[in-house]
């Protein structure tokens, strides 16, 4: 009788799913009150003392749930709601609130292995596609991809343009670019994404052509389509709220109310006062985004990159707070050897990768709209590190770098990040703040 042998090809996409599943049992064991709170149908009961103020069980959920029910115009945007309202016709706020989790946790399983797939064509590394991915699926961000908010069917959304953009795609260029079209509108419709969309596609083409002196057609008509269509899905959306409201812009006006304008707040690059994750959001893009650019001009320029290169473990530790990584830096940089910097061949490809340049931009962009127009840094991390531009773009700079000591910062931002994840699900069962 033949032996029947496990297909090596699953190891990775078990190994991905069971890091997040395990940090929810794990959290779900410490309190138990998570477990009740994930897998219930409706609201628990709340015995909340009347010195303690009155926390919220559904936080957004509960404004995209009244949204639905009432057909109205907020700050939210509809398609997360007209989904769940077509598929299972709700009735009240717990329906849509269940549905909202269940149709989250299956878009979960359904996006993950596609965001290896899709990591593993464009880095061309296995081992670092399934690092990236852990990343991604273990941050503490990634809880709102079950919990039943947009980013579960943004991020779908978001690796089906990714897959669209990527270099290795040999799909017809037009029906790419009709797809394209398609899904940018779908993305406008979930999230307020119209600004981050067509800057970040304008960026990438500057940059593109900075650094090439050439641009290509497809990347052209890549950039008009992508943001007619991010402008065109807004406008379903702003002629709705015209019929509603007479007002075009009312979502942007109702973020105006919660307080977002203008401003320049020097204390959050210290202090987010919010979680900790919403300050490395601020930083982290900006920081790939700088690196990038300086190690592929000097490779076009074969310009000699000397540079200092941190050994001992602390300064992985210090990834964990941005502000004194990059003091401590500097300090080291002028008083300390410095090596000049061996880039891999991969780094040749990325100066004309549009996908690349859009990633990077589309996460700084979000980071300085919300560093410009709040007072904290409240959600930010939730903005970066629950849908998978970032994590791609970082994957695509580590690609520059030979050798696996890159593989140790990145082993231990997922022991660490896995840690917060655990105490994301603790605070989701008590009714918390999560991002």
């Amino acid at each position: 009788m033949k032996k029947v042998k496990f297909p090596r090809y699953l190891t990775p996409y078990i190994i991905i799913y069971s890091a997040f599943i395990v940090c929810a049992i794990v959290g779900m064991l410490i309190f138990p009150d998570t477990f009740n709170k994930f897998f219930s149908p409706t609201q628990l009961p709340r015995a909340i003392p009347p010195q303690l103020p009155r926390k919220s069980y559904y936080w957004d959920i509960e404004l995209y749930a009244n949204m639905a029910l009432q057909n109205a115009c907020t700050a939210f945007y509809p398609l997360w709601g007209f989904i769940i309202t077509r598929l299972f016709h709700p009735e009240n706020l717990d329906e849509y609130a269940n549905y909202f989790k269940i149709t989250a946790t299956a878009l979960f399983c359904i996006s993950t292995p596609l965001i290896f797939w899709v990591f593993k064509k464009a880095l061309k590394n296995q081992y670092l596609a399934l690092i990236i991915t852990l990343t991604y699926t273990v941050n503490p961000m990634a809880i709102f991809r079950v919990i039943g908010y947009t980013e579960s069917l943004f991020s779908l959304l978001g690796i089906f343009f990714i897959w669209l953009l990527l270099p290795e795609n040999k799909l017809n260029e037009k029906i790419k670019l009709m797809l394209l079209s398609f899904i940018t509108i779908l993305m406008a419709l979930t999230r307020p994404v119209l600004i981050p969309i067509i800057f970040a596609c304008l960026l990438s083409l500057i940059t593109i052509f900075w650094l090439t002196k050439q641009l290509s057609k497809n990347n052209i008509f890549r950039t008009i389509a992508i943001s007619i269509s991010a402008i065109l899905g807004y406008s379903i959306y702003g002629f709705s709220c015209l019929q509603l409201r007479g007002d075009f812009f009312a979502p942007f006006h109702d973020q105006k109310q919660w307080g977002k304008t203008l401003g320049l707040h020097l204390d959050l690059l210290f202090l987010p006062k919010s979680p900790l994750f919403d300050l490395l959001g601020l930083y982290l893009p900006i920081l790939i985004l700088i690196i990038s650019l300086v190690i592929i001009y000097c490779k076009i320029k074969n310009h000699q990159l000397l540079v200092f290169i941190p050994k001992t473990f602390i300064w992985d530790i210090l990834i964990i707070y941005p502000p004194v990584l990059g003091l401590a830096y500097m300090l080291n940089y002028w008083r300390s050897v410095k090596k000049e910097i061996i880039t891999s061949k991969f780094t040749n490809n990325l100066p004309n990768n549009y996908l690349f340049w859009f990633c990077i931009y589309f996460s700084v962009i979000n980071a300085l709209i919300v560093f410009f127009t709040q007072n904290r840094l409240a959600s930010l991390g939730r903005y970066i590190f629950a849908v998978p531009f970032f994590f791609l773009a970082l994957g695509y700079l580590y690609c520059c770098f030979p050798g696996k000591r890159k593989y140790k910062n990145l082993l231990f931002v997922i022991i660490v990040s896995a840690i917060a994840l655990v105490q994301q699900w603790i605070n989701y069962g008590k009714d918390q703040w999560l991002g």
